[in-house]
């Protein structure tokens, strides 16, 4: 869990709750900078970020499910659309049992994904298998 909020005390708040829940290995950071420069090697299944970072950063590190922290639906849905791997929103003044839910929900969305690459793998098989049947299907006929 990569926890990404400008401010000190709420993101150690945060950081508090979800280090007492004990399901998730979180990392804490106060900039998309920081993201970008990577957090020790260390990747994240899924990062809580605040939405005003969001609207003023560039959000490409960000490829992992995550989830924006907002005070208010409508711009925690846009916040969310905006990026590669938006899971939608939570209020930042989410409980214990919100957050949880929230994540495990980003979790389970990201597993059932195909990932890209294996279905490109995919593709140019079902590519070949159809360009092999049509050159047996010629050569047969000729």
């Amino acid at each position: 869990m990569l926890l990404v909020v400008g401010h000190p005390g709420i993101g150690a708040g945060l950081e508090a709750l979800l280090r007492i829940e004990e399901r998730y290995d979180t990392r804490r950071v106060q900039s998309l900078e920081q993201v970008r420069a990577g957090v020790d090697g260390w990747t994240a299944d899924v990062a809580l970020v605040d939405g005003v970072l969001v609207e003023v950063g560039r959000t490409e590190a960000l490829a992992m499910p995550t989830i924006v922290l907002s005070g208010n639906a409508m711009d925690g849905a846009r916040l969310a659309s905006r990026l590669p791997a938006g899971r939608g929103w939570l209020r930042k003044d989410a409980t214990a049992d919100d957050l949880r839910r929230g994540i495990e929900r980003a979790l389970v969305r990201s597993r059932r994904g195909v990932p890209p690459r294996v279905a490109l793998l995919v593709l140019l098989l079902l590519a070949l298998a159809i360009i092999a049947t049509l050159i047996v299907s010629v050569i047969a006929r000729g």
